[in-house]
């Protein structure tokens, strides 16, 4: 049985110890993420648990068997203490009374190491410095519960002060400890002001096949707020032993006025058997009916004194030799030997169910969707960092196809129209400039020339408003592929905008500079009179003279004069001026106006677009960093407490398989033996007991 025990505490400590560097790391990134980042509330559990799991494992490697000592103040504890370990460890429970537990083991030279609940750890040579740090410890640990009170909080040292000490472990050499494993856990005095209560600080035993010893001196056995919390214990443990501490110098004052020996002294067995007969509560009674508590009557004074004075086992009280030897009994005993294997499993899966427990909590939740979101918006980032480049590479020719047709056919339109009209209102002004005395410079330039700029700018108005019509419509008149519109949208573009000032930065459109109806007045038919003939005066001449310079035709003529000289044929010519003008002029307009609106429009509204797409990418680019940035950040806890998850799931089925590997040695363990009230002398054994020492056979 105990090799398979070896090997039992060897392969559960290598399945279940890796968890700790799991839990470490997700502490670590825990302290290293932001404040409002979600699962930094798992800070305290997951240190608790650490705690507990680093515990277990140790207990288990070391096949420890935790002996918890209980008791009011001054009721014997740190007596028993240097009783049991053969050495002197007073001075542990001689401290303030500081709610922690003190775990006295054996070790290669004295030495206190200081725990906390945050998991830092300090290590202490003198008892007295010791004592000095737990005197400073406990007025910091009465502030912060004070605190708490105020704040109506019920105080939880883990959350609320972290910094309290959780633990004192002493390491004692040249103990009797050493030959056994065992482990005596002190615990606070029973009515201290800071205690957090058994149930808290006994956690760590649960499930654990620890028992327990309660101590209490025979004055105060019969004092019903003693056993106020042994209901506890019991819950707690499955074997208690209780030990009366005894004064075997007691003296009692006889009818005679002698000193005699007291009954305390002479007739231990006599105060226990009052004692059940008159206090005993029924759940003690029953408990120790069934052999889960066992009561020893015990100077521990003198079992004490003996023991550090190595002296022969003999003179040892009998109540503590019958208390050690069954003592050493239980704790190699076959019964505890299963239980440890049993109940070590059970609380490892417990560890790992609150683990689980824990991990999948609604702040762990919050996390990982929170870490879901931001691969969500990282991966429509990167996305849309690919639209914006593919929309820079586009053909936006087809884009604006249909709206530029519609404005090229309402120019051609317009043109076409006002062309008419303006043909008509330059021959009505050649009708007028006959009856008139102006020059021919005046119905060119004065009359004919604005009607010309007059019909450009309103065809060019008819080719805005068109546009404007356009760019007014729901999707500018464009014909964007889908998606553009949205990435448009979201790149902050408005299209309207943008195409208005693509036509204003176009500025004036690029008419030719001569809006002159051009006409030859060298080739204007004209009759010389008989005075031009007889003084033979060429028809140039006769021109000049009439119209003045063929550069600036600006002489007046009379209208009779216009009529002897031109007459019809004049007239003729000035009308195929104007036709022949008008002619050219319609699809010069057109052509420059659907240059005008078409290509140049489109190179600069399209030039205007990829510019404001391309502003759009730094503004992306930006917003990916900080998603990447702040993926890395949920991260960076996310994986170590996914880590933490899988690995502690994966434990599950493995302690379940261990457990069945053993279940045969648990199985054919025997059955726990029955107890008795009762404080009886132990019979001389020619072989030392399991703590290390030569016990007597019980007679």
């Amino acid at each position: 049985m105990l090799t398979q025990l070896g090997t039992y505490c060897q392969q559960f400590d290598g399945t279940l110890r890796p968890l700790l560097h799991d839990i470490a790391t997700a502490l670590t990134a825990i302290d290293q993420a932001a404040a409002e980042t979600p699962g930094r509330s798992l800070q305290t559990p997951l240190r608790e648990l650490q705690h507990h799991l680093k515990t277990l494992c140790d207990k288990v490697l070391e096949q420890q068997a935790y002996v918890l000592i209980f008791g009011p103040l001054k009721s014997g504890k740190s007596t028993l203490m240097n009783a049991i370990a053969g050495a002197y460890v007073s001075e542990v429970s001689s401290l303030p009374a500081y709610p922690c537990l003190v775990f006295v083991s054996s070790g290669q030279q004295r030495e206190y190491i200081v725990t906390n609940y945050d998991g830092t750890a300090k290590v202490w040579r003198e008892a007295r410095e010791l004592a000095a740090h737990i005197d400073r410890a406990h007025g910091e640990l009465a502030a912060a519960i004070r605190t708490a009170e105020e704040k109506g909080l019920t105080f939880d040292p883990a959350e609320h002060f972290p910094q309290a000490i959780r633990r004192v472990d002493v390491r004692v050499p040249g103990s009797e400890l050493a030959s056994t494993g065992a482990v005596l856990v002190d615990t606070p005095g029973l009515y201290t002001r800071m205690r957090f209560g058994y149930d808290r600080m006994t956690r760590d035993f649960r499930n654990a096949a620890a028992c327990a010893i309660f101590v209490v001196k025979s004055d105060t056995l019969f004092l019903e707020q003693v056993f106020a919390e042994f209901q506890q214990l019991l819950d707690l443990f499955s074997r208690i032993f209780l030990v009366v501490n005894v004064d075997s110098h007691k003296r009692d004052v006889s009818p005679d006025g002698k000193l005699v020996p007291s009954l305390e002294q002479s007739q231990p067995e006599a105060v226990l058997k009052a004692f059940e007969q008159l206090a005993m509560s029924a759940p003690l009674q029953r408990a120790a009916a069934e052999g889960k508590v066992r009561m020893y009557p015990a100077d521990l004074l003198h079992a004490a004194s003996n023991a550090l004075q190595k002296g022969p086992p003999e003179q040892c009280p009998a109540g503590f030799r019958a208390f050690r030897q069954d003592l050493a009994d239980y704790l190699a005993s076959s019964d505890y030997l299963a239980a440890f294997l049993r109940d070590s499993l059970q609380r490892a899966q417990t560890l790992l169910g609150e683990t689980n427990q824990h991990l999948a909590g609604a702040d762990v939740q919050r996390l990982r969707q929170m870490l879901a979101d931001v691969d969500e918006q990282l991966a429509w980032v990167t996305a849309e960092q690919s639209r914006i480049q593919q929309a820079l590479q586009f053909d936006w020719s087809p884009t604006f196809a249909r709206g530029l047709r519609d404005i090229d056919a309402e120019v051609e339109r317009f043109a076409r129209d006002s062309g008419a009209k303006l043909l008509r209102t330059l021959g009505a002004s050649i009708d007028t400039w006959f009856l008139s005395s102006h020059s021919l410079d005046w119905l060119i330039q004065g009359q004919w020339t604005p009607l010309v700029r007059d019909y450009r700018d309103e065809v060019l108005a008819a080719g805005k408003r068109t546009f404007e019509q356009m760019s007014g419509q729901i999707d500018a008149g464009l014909d964007l592929p889908s998606g553009v519109p949205e990435l448009v949208r979201r790149a902050g573009i408005e299209l309207r905008q943008t195409l208005a000032q693509a036509l204003a930065k176009l500025g004036t459109v690029a008419w030719p500079t001569r809006t002159a109806v051009p006409v030859e007045v060298g080739h204007i038919p004209l009759k010389r009179s008989m005075l031009d003939v007889v003084a033979f005066r060429s028809l140039d001449r006769v021109r000049e003279r009439l119209f003045g310079p063929p550069s600036k035709p600006d002489v007046k003529i009379p209208g009779k004069e216009k009529a002897a000289r031109l007459g019809d044929p004049g007239r003729l010519y000035l009308h195929q001026c104007v036709a022949q003008f008008r002619a050219a002029l319609l699809p010069e307009t057109v052509a420059l106006l659907r240059e005008h609106f078409g290509p140049k429009l489109l190179a600069v509204a399209v030039d205007s677009l990829r510019s404001q797409l391309a502003a759009h990418q730094p503004r992306l680019e930006q917003k990916r960093l900080e998603l990447v940035d702040t993926r890395q950040r949920l991260l960076g806890l996310a994986a170590p407490l996914r880590q933490l998850a899988n690995s502690s799931a994966q434990l599950v089925p493995r302690l379940q398989e261990l457990g069945r590997a053993f279940d045969h040695d648990v199985a054919a363990a025997a059955p726990t033996k029955q107890v008795v009230i009762a404080a009886k002398p132990p019979q001389p054994r020619d072989s030392k007991d399991a703590l290390g020492t030569t016990p007597t056979r019980r007679g």
